[in-house]
């Protein structure tokens, strides 16, 4: 879903400091698709909000890091904005689903 975003390829992996000078100095919690990807699969993140929280920590890290600008300043903004518009759409699902399966 994410991986595949347009703007996902500054998001993929861990910042390094070759990639962005000083970049640890600015970000003190550092969070990319991968690493997310993997505290899933290792059960680190259990619930949607610990989901939310780290793909918005990867977001705000990249608008705070980066000039407004500079162009993963504004792939950071559009594509915090399309997935929280995806979420909505999948927590109203999620609600619909509930109150079907509630009638039964």
């Amino acid at each position: 879903m994410i991986a595949s975003h347009r703007f996902s390829s500054p998001f993929l992996k861990p910042v390094s400091e070759r990639q962005a000078s000083g970049y640890k100095d600015v970000v003190k919690r550092p969070m990319d698709l991968t690493t997310l990807k993997r505290n899933l699969s290792k059960g680190r993140i259990c619930t949607m909000a610990q989901f939310q929280r780290d793909l918005m920590l990867m977001f705000q890290n990249a608008v705070m890091y980066n000039d407004s600008n500079h162009h993963v300043y504004h792939m950071a903004v559009q594509m915090q904005r399309e997935v929280l518009e995806q979420i909505q759409v999948l927590s109203i699902w999620l609600d619909q689903r509930r109150d079907l399966s509630s009638l039964e």
